[in-house]
């Protein structure tokens, strides 16, 4: 299964350790997707990170991870078999 956690505020830890839970177990693909002022704390693993790109530039940072567009959100919102949003 692929998962897709949608952050919005920055310094969620619930939602970060969520995250790393999943990932340590294995079973599921799971991505973060970085949107407003959750690109200002991105977590500290990069692997599947994304982040919006207009909001990283309308708050003056450089992303780390993969910077993504509007449409490219559409698409992975899509994409994926569920959807946390944070």
């Amino acid at each position: 299964m692929k998962i897709l956690h949608v952050i919005r505020k920055t310094n969620d830890h619930y939602a970060f350790d969520v995250i790393q839970r999943q990932r340590q177990a294995g079973e599921n693909e799971v991505a973060v997707l970085l949107l407003q002022d959750a690109v200002l704390t991105p977590p500290d693993d990069e692997a599947g990170l994304f982040v919006c790109g207009d909001d990283a530039a309308a708050r003056g940072v450089a992303p780390r991870g993969e910077r993504v567009g509007y449409d490219d959100i559409v698409k992975m919102l899509l994409e994926y078999d569920s959807v946390v949003s944070w």
